[in-house]
């Protein structure tokens, strides 16, 4: 039940994925940083993390009943040049009809015991989900 669907969700998922790595040449990882990846890291803060919410009230497109889902795109920069220019590429490589743009919120965190700050950009988008319902 609902394979099509799942496949084509999975495959927007990588592509996602696949597109922030590329562009940027950073750490993409989903819903969050594993012990494993942290150590990777290291003491860098930019990387990419993408996370998917539930799902929103059914609503008819053309007939058709679909659900929604917000998926989140949290990008953490230090000492990256252009975090509005970022902001513009993470928007022009993702946006698209299936996957729309709702807003960013932005951040700017400062470390503990350091003179650090990060800046951390949420992505929020809104997909449609074509199911039985």
């Amino acid at each position: 039940m609902n394979e099509q669907e799942k496949k084509r969700l999975t495959n927007q998922t990588i592509s996602i994925k696949k597109k922030l790595e590329e562009h940027f040449e950073l750490k993409v990882v989903q819903d969050f940083l594993s012990k494993d990846e942290k150590d990777e890291l290291g003491d860098s803060y930019n990387y990419f993390i993408i996370e998917e919410d539930g799902f929103d009230a059914p609503m008819s497109e053309n007939g058709k009943y679909s659900v929604s889902q917000n998926v989140y795109v949290t990008f953490y920069s230090e000492g990256r040049e252009s975090l509005t220019g970022d902001q513009l590429d993470v928007l022009t490589l993702l946006h698209s009809s299936s996957f729309k743009f709702n807003g960013t919120e932005v951040n700017h965190l400062k470390l503990d015991n350091q003179d650090r700050f990060i800046d951390q950009v949420i992505f929020s988008f809104k997909r449609i989900i074509r199911s039985g319902c």
